[in-house]
């Protein structure tokens, strides 16, 4: 074989590895992601979004499950994420980060709208009875939150017990419980001072324990809180605006998303639709500042994926 014929064979070998680059390049999925979350099946959740997102971008579409809402609001962050369904905690991060545009938000029926709160607990024998005096003692104190990065199970409580100490707030000692019930139960069961979780959980444990004897006592409540977005980031394989019109449209496939996520989050239980972003309802929230935990201790978490 001749040199020019061998060097005219392997030209055509790299151009023909250059032409077939994009198409398998555009077969790989787009990324929907969120995080886990115990008892609760978010993968089921997640499929209706899934199906609009292929339907809108024309793209295979691999729904991933991150650890908590930490490592979901670094991943989208890090561009890892195409889409993503955050919790509040989570957009408040990656917010600030830029580059990621917020979609649409769900709204959850009023009665679940009204007791999105976060309620931090304490055992009765501590003898606190405020924010200032728990945000004091708090470098002796022992924490139940439920996630990193949760909103009602930790991030709130944190905020507003920062706000009530004139210095930076730590902690003997942080215990994440994977959930706002297994939080409690570290309450109840002495092996923490006090508990960081939503008011629904603690609403539904007095309920079933009537008895007054020994119980936890509610320190301090929030107001109702927002519910975190769907985002997206900027692609050539995904335009945000066009998903934006997909999510907020009154179609069969949109209402089946708002319906599906409804039943992933019990903050969004009865959500029926999705609304436009509103930047108005967050900018005071993204402009505070978000304390982070001190000394924690680990838990036996859902696998990442």
């Amino acid at each position: 074989m001749s040199r020019s014929l061998l060097i005219f064979r392997r030209v055509t070998a790299m151009l023909l590895a250059l032409v077939t680059a994009g198409p398998l390049l555009a077969n790989e999925p787009l990324i929907l992601a969120s995080y886990a979350y115990p008892t609760l099946d978010r993968t089921l959740a997640l499929t209706p979004l899934a199906r609009l997102v292929e339907a809108t971008t024309g793209q295979p579409v691999e729904i991933r499950l991150y650890r908590d809402p930490d490592e979901i609001a670094a991943a989208v962050a890090a561009g890892q994420v195409d889409v993503a369904v955050l919790n509040l905690g989570a957009w408040l991060r990656v917010a600030r980060a830029g580059e990621v545009m917020p979609l649409a938000t769900l709204v959850p029926a009023q009665e679940v709208q009204d007791r999105y709160r976060a309620v931090l607990l304490a055992r009765p024998q501590l003898g606190l009875a405020d924010l200032a005096q728990l945000a004091e003692a708090a470098p002796q104190l022992r924490l139940a939150a439920v996630l990193p990065g949760s909103t009602s199970g930790g991030l709130v409580q944190l905020a507003a017990l920062a706000d009530a100490r004139s210095t930076p707030l730590g902690w003997g000692s942080v215990t994440y419980a994977g959930s706002h019930e297994a939080a409690l139960q570290v309450l109840v069961n002495g092996d923490a001072d006090l508990a960081a979780i939503a008011e629904s959980p603690w609403r539904a444990w007095l309920t079933a324990n009537p008895d007054p004897a020994n119980h936890p006592r509610e320190v301090w409540r929030s107001a109702p809180l927002p519910s975190g977005p769907v985002v997206c980031r900027q692609s050539a394989r995904v335009a945000c605006t066009m998903l934006a019109t997909a999510l907020t449209s009154d179609s069969s496939a949109s209402r089946a998303a708002a319906e599906g996520l409804a039943t992933g989050w019990p903050e969004l239980a009865g959500a029926e639709r999705f609304l436009a972003y509103d930047p108005a309802r967050y900018a005071g929230l993204i402009g505070a500042d978000i304390p982070g935990f001190g000394a924690r201790e680990p838990f036996d978490s859902p696998s990442q994926h």
